[in-house]
């Protein structure tokens, strides 16, 4: 199930990333793409605001000049109050067009937009199932809100309540199970349900924060996990240092290599030689410049050569506490602009392809999180796996959350021993045969055949 969201022009396109992040964190058989260019539509109601049938008309036209297939959704956010001043909308002539207003809802919820629009986008789609099944969908609703999913929220401070509760009541379950809607997005609804309430609940704020890290792909995520277990001021500060290297070198390995381009490397690359490359992958696109941008504003590198490469250490540790937190700022910001990358592409490992039951079968490791021992994973293919870019059992490859298309990752990261520990490490690239182990901070030398 494939949403098309777009956005009316005044409306920020980050909103959109955030959401598409939210659903690629949270995989299941909703995905989401977004359309860059915004919608100016026109405000003929009263006090200028938007009349249903021209928006229906806009997303119609929408739908035809993006050759959206039947089956999908495509789905308008507004900024504009309209006519009846709903939240949500739907076309009743097809129900997998609609739209949800965005406005400042910070007095109703302490959640974000994101989810709001992910929770109109969920129940778009079980409206339509619904309708599909023959069921009408508007008796589900509760007038009375219960802090179900499918509560009306006339009153807009109920949707706080809707939000705070995360849940999907037994009466509207059981309907759903009765016409079949798949187990699966069910769980993939409740897990982004479950995510979003933590942020709208008042004690939020009291809540340890997850790790976002756990998402990303392991050479990122375990640089930073170090960085954050480092109490001591000047290991946290020189663990952050090696973030920022393995930031850098990973997203432009990566970038280029989604981009079907072949990296360009050479031997003993410097932390500036890094940064210089990922400005040239990143020229002319639209999306990331700014962590380059924020990179040399905030002299990074030069902080890193003088700090470590070039300059003399301070005697005392506690002299770096100030310099760390000031680094680990300028870090947040640059993994703020880099979060919908690290989100969407994960890498993974095949160790076994087999055919089975007319399907190719695959099976092997998901290098995501900061874990050493990495999680399983498992997909199945109706098609030849080398129409999709696997080649190779235990190789790296890059990939999306529905590992539909394979790009190969090797040799530029490897899983392979240690020279130094002799224990299996995710390698990086360190120019020529050099590779550098993200878990230990090895630099070793590879054979050109291991």
């Amino acid at each position: 199930m494939n949403i098309v969201l777009c956005h009316e022009l005044g409306l920020e396109k980050r909103l959109g990333e955030e959401v598409v992040a939210l659903f690629e964190r949270h995989s299941g058989p909703v995905s989401v793409s977004l359309i860059s260019k915004p919608i100016d539509l026109p405000r003929n109601g009263l006090d200028d605001s938007l009349l249903w049938d021209d928006v229906f008309a806009a997303i119609r036209d929408l739908r035809k000049a993006e050759e959206a297939p039947a089956d999908s959704f495509v789905y308008l956010l507004t900024k504009t109050p309209n006519e009846d001043n709903w939240f949500a909308v739907q076309d009743p002539d097809n129900m997998r067009n609609g739209f949800g207003h965005v406005s400042d809802f910070t007095w109703v919820t302490s959640a974000p937009n994101s989810a709001i629009v992910s929770h109109y986008l969920l129940k778009s789609i079980f409206n339509a199932l619904l309708v599909d099944a023959d069921i009408n969908w508007i008796s589900l609703w509760h007038r009375e809100p219960r802090g179900c999913f499918f509560d009306f929220c006339e009153m807009k401070a109920d949707l706080n309540f809707k939000l705070r509760t995360a849940d999907i009541c037994g009466d509207c379950l059981s309907v759903f199970q009765s016409i079949g809607i798949p187990d699966s997005l069910l769980t993939q609804t409740v897990s982004i349900m479950e995510s979003t309430r933590r942020q709208a609940v008042n004690t939020g704020q009291f809540l340890s924060p997850e790790a976002c890290f756990h998402g990303w792909p392991f050479p990122v995520a375990i640089t930073r996990h170090k960085a954050v277990q480092a109490t001591n001021p000047l290991l946290r500060f020189m663990l952050l240092l090696d973030h920022f290297d393995s930031l850098v070198r990973y997203f432009y390995l990566a970038h280029e290599v989604a981009a079907g381009r072949t990296p360009e490397l050479e031997d003993k690359p410097s932390l500036g030689w890094w940064v210089e490359k990922l400005a040239k992958s990143l020229k002319g696109a639209q999306h990331f410049r700014k962590v380059v941008a924020i990179a040399q504003q905030e002299n990074v590198v030069f902080l890193r050569n003088e700090k470590r490469g070039h300059g003399w250490m301070a005697a005392s540790e506690e002299s770096y506490r100030d310099e760390a937190q000031q680094l680990e700022g300028v870090l947040d910001r640059i993994e703020l602009e880099l979060s919908p990358f690290l989100e969407k592409y994960r890498l993974v490992i095949p160790r076994q392809i087999r055919l089975q039951d007319g399907k190719f079968l695959i099976e092997g490791e998901n290098l995501t999180g900061s874990h050493v021992l990495h999680p399983p994973f498992r997909t199945s293919l109706t098609k030849d796996p080398r129409s999709v870019g696997l080649s190779q059992e235990h190789l790296v490859y890059l990939t999306d959350a529905r590992m539909e298309e394979f790009k190969l990752m090797s040799p530029f990261i490897r899983h392979e021993n240690c020279p130094t520990c002799k224990h299996p490490r995710v390698l990086i690239t360190d120019g020529g045969v050099q590779y550098i182990d993200v878990f230990m901070g090895h630099r070793v030398r590879l054979g050109v055949n291991c």
